[in-house]
């Protein structure tokens, strides 16, 4: 086995945990932190992973899957953890380098648009399911970055897999959309919104989610072309921000084209 590493002054260990805890800094490097065993996996699967840390528990379960350019005490390991019970299987992996330039959207596309979504959790949940249904990429606009610890951990996985565009502000997301003649559909509780069950969402359109409490704003809605609802006969008045999009996204991928 090699060395055991105890020390929190460790240069990786403190490179880990600035990782984890500063924004800025994963911004400034490209790169984020990944935890758990099926995270790493992933990681390793989709060949978007750097230094590798097990700690000496996780080295003695997966040594002969991994090959770990640290192995730490496991009390280190339970310091470096964002989890309540640690797997002790740890990796630094690379920030896509996507952008509208480098990768435009396609006119026969399928998109899904957050705008101020600020839960990490629901934005987890999105990427997740967008990945499942296929979507072709989701768009985050001022929501909470994609690729903080809590984030990433609610993707399961869909984090390597499902690409993401990160803009920040609505006119040039607008403008992209306009200009790959993919037409917006804003998830509003509105009189004038259509049922979604009424629309023909599909190919060549974006559907437009907002904030959890308030909302798309009127910047946002005044962008899209039409306005959508999801009906409900219960007493609830709104969805989960989450729970909304997937359903949004199940009806868009089900879609042939996107005329209203």
């Amino acid at each position: 086995m090699a060395n055991i590493i105890t020390s929190k002054d460790n240069p990786v260990i403190r490179h880990y945990r600035k990782l984890c805890e500063n924004k800025r800094y994963r911004r400034t490097c490209k790169l984020f932190p990944a935890e758990g065993l099926r995270l790493v996996r992933e990681a390793v699967q989709a060949d978007n992973f750097g230094t590798v840390i097990l700690t000496q528990s996780a080295y003695e379960k997966y040594a002969g899957e991994f090959a770990p350019d640290l192995v730490i005490s496991d009390d280190l390991g339970r310091y470096i953890a964002e989890t309540d019970h640690p797997q002790g299987v740890f990796c630094v992996c690379r920030m896509p380098e996507l952008s509208l330039e480098t990768k435009p959207l396609s006119p026969d596309g399928r998109y899904l648009v957050t705008c101020d979504l600020q839960d990490p959790g629901n934005m987890g949940m999105i990427l997740r399911t967008a990945d499942a249904l296929g979507v072709d990429a989701v768009l985050s606009c001022k929501s909470c970055e994609v690729y903080s610890p809590k984030v990433v951990r609610a993707t399961m996985g869909a984090i390597f897999r499902q690409r993401i565009y990160e803009l920040g502000d609505i006119s040039s997301l607008s403008a992209a959309l306009q200009g790959a003649s993919i037409r917006s559909y804003a998830a509003v509780l509105h009189k004038d919104a259509h049922f979604v069950t009424d629309c023909k969402l599909g190919t060549g359109c974006a559907v437009w989610i907002g904030n959890e409490g308030n909302g798309l704003s009127e910047e946002a809605v005044s962008a899209c072309a039409e306005k959508l609802i999801i009906p409900m006969q219960g007493n609830a008045e709104s969805l989960n921000a989450a729970m909304a999009a997937g359903i949004l996204m199940w009806e868009m991928m089900k879609g042939g084209t996107g005329d209203a």
